[in-house]
């Protein structure tokens, strides 16, 4: 009676620590894949903005701080003083209806462009970019006047087993390189 006791308390405790090391891996797995998703978008973002001459805001920017948009077309120099520029559109999706919803995209063309987004972050929660000057203190409140472009969201993520994993990103603020700024 006393060894089959014994052996049941060990048995619980080998079925809790198994279940605890498999939710655990669960909710890293759920961590690796969106800070691996963060750089990875944070790097392609970064490269776009410091090469860019122009930025054009797509949507609504907040005027209580002068930011909050959702979505930037950035022009993007030729490599060649003969190459003509390109632009590029990132953007959060907020449609229910389309595949990308909750995603931060990017994609090639001004933000009508129908060219097929690339998912750089998905399933984000909270989203915004925010404008700055440079060599001044706060805001941009134009897009004549934006030098420097942040990148703030949130991605969170589930699994059956365990409770949601949440990753807040902030990203530096970079500068746009190319562009001549009017302060």
């Amino acid at each position: 009676m006393i060894s089959a006791g014994l052996s049941a308390f060990l048995l619980a405790a080998v079925l809790s620590s198994n279940l605890f090391i498999g939710r655990t891996a669960a909710n890293l797995g759920n961590y690796i894949t969106m800070e691996s998703q963060a750089r990875r978008g944070l790097e392609t973002f970064a490269e776009d903005v410091r090469m860019s001459k122009n930025i054009t805001w797509n949507d609504t920017v907040h005027t209580t701080n002068n930011s909050g948009g959702n979505s930037i077309t950035l022009t993007i120099p030729g490599v060649l003083a003969t190459d003509p520029d390109t632009q590029v559109t990132y953007y959060y999706e907020t449609s229910t209806s389309s595949p990308y919803y909750r995603s931060f995209c990017r994609k090639t063309g001004a933000a009508s462009s129908t060219a097929t987004p690339r998912e750089l972050i998905t399933s984000v929660t909270s989203f915004s970019f925010d404008r700055y000057k440079v060599g001044v203190l706060g805001a941009a409140t134009n897009d004549l006047e934006t030098k420097q472009l942040q990148l703030t969201l949130t991605a969170s993520r589930t699994s059956t087993t365990v409770v949601s994993a949440t990753n807040l990103v902030i990203s530096a603020r970079f500068i746009m390189r190319n562009k001549v700024s009017s302060t």
